[in-house]
């Protein structure tokens, strides 16, 4: 199974670092290509005891993997379970299950449902044991079913999203000026801004998803980073020296220190995936990254003998 990864520059890992706040809640994933649940492979086995107890998982008798935060797990572990993509924990049914009247039941009797041990990848990877945990239903994944958060993200990755296809005032190959206002739009089609829409089918199963930008995080290269909610409104010369309404920044230095002679801006734009399956739904956040190099100057000053 193939993962593609973009390396990002140090200016674009630093909006990323600036910007996990906005994001984090939802279990953010930054990558190129998201992997999926290959039900082709699912491993054996599931519905044995479970203690509870957390270990490496690095342990797995089927090929299949599954993707999280980021990073490629292996579907099914003979220790803890079966993973569930929705929540980056592994779900293994107890056997026995606990006794009527245990807290582990939340009220319920059994079986009415099952209680799991489950153990969840903390944001770097560290598995963690958590609450055994009842369910009436089988979690996403588990027993090798098909895990519709999983095929969500391979939808996503089927649009294609990109970073930002930039434009600016001054434009790259053209020198602005301190002082003078700068323009930053992207233009808009369904892969630098959305709406774009695509769908998975496994088996039975169909997920559907749909992308769009909610805003661009630009690296301008002189020290200051500026947020724009909307894609930005393309330069025209009539307007002149204006500044732009929605997404702009003005320069206070020239660029002739910097390698090249340039300012390096680096811009990240934030895609919300939501999407829908069969009794279930979700949303979750991608970014992608785009790079610009521009040029600033001070303006001379002419002054004539008398």
């Amino acid at each position: 199974m193939l993962i593609r990864r973009r390396s990002l520059s140090a200016a674009v890992a630093g909006i990323l670092a600036a910007a996990q706040p906005a994001w984090a809640d939802g279990g953010v994933t930054e990558c190129d290509s998201l992997i999926c649940l290959d039900a082709t492979d699912p491993g054996a086995g599931g519905n044995t005891s479970g203690s509870g107890s957390a270990h490496s998982g690095g342990g797995t008798t089927g090929e299949a993997k599954c993707s999280w935060n980021g990073q490629e797990w292996p579907c099914q572990d003979p220790d803890l379970g079966w993973f569930n993509g929705t929540d980056g924990c592994y779900w293994k049914q107890m056997s026995p299950q606990p006794p009527a009247g245990d807290p582990d039941w939340a009220g319920h009797q059994p079986g009415e449902g099952a209680v799991y041990a489950v153990n969840c990848r903390g944001t770097g990877g560290a598995l963690t044991p958590a609450p055994n945990r009842w369910s009436q239903n089988p979690p996403p994944g588990y027993g090798g079913g098909v895990d519709l958060g999983a095929l969500a993200r391979q939808a996503a990755d089927r649009m294609r999203l990109t970073g930002p296809e930039i434009g600016m005032a001054p434009a790259p190959g053209k020198t602005g000026l301190v002082g003078m206002p700068a323009w930053m739009w992207t233009t808009v089609s369904p892969t630098t801004w959305g709406p774009n829409t695509a769908s998975v089918t496994a088996g039975a199963v169909t997920v559907t998803a749909t992308a769009h930008a909610s805003r661009i995080d630009w690296s301008m290269g002189d020290g200051h980073t500026v947020t724009c909610t909307s894609a930005g409104t393309p330069y025209d010369a009539s307007y002149g020296g204006k500044s732009s309404p929605d997404c702009g920044h003005t320069y206070t230095s020239t660029s002739a220190a910097q390698p090249h002679g340039t300012f390096h801006v680096a811009a990240v734009t934030t895609w919300i995936v939501d999407w829908t399956g069969p009794g279930q739904q979700g949303q979750f956040t991608v970014s992608r990254a785009s790079a610009a190099d521009v040029a600033i100057g001070e303006a001379q000053a002419v002054v004539k003998s008398q």
